[in-house]
């Protein structure tokens, strides 16, 4: 959720930079279970999508307002 403003971002660019948050000394986590999560932070609707949140490349998110 840290990564995830009121404005729209690319899936892409929040699971990165989650991924960048855990990555010493290795990622702790890969990118198709963040993406997982973010899809299910959708379905509880603490997050809006604009897209298919499954093509994290062109789907973006942001927090409700």
């Amino acid at each position: 959720m840290e990564q995830v403003t009121t404005e729209w971002r690319k899936v892409a660019r929040v699971i990165g930079g989650m991924m960048g948050l855990n990555s010493e000394p290795y990622f702790q986590v890969g990118d198709m279970m963040l993406l997982a999560r973010v899809i299910a932070l959708i379905g509880e609707g603490k997050l809006l999508a604009d897209g298919d949140p499954w093509d994290m490349h062109s789907c973006r998110v942001r927090l409700p307002h």
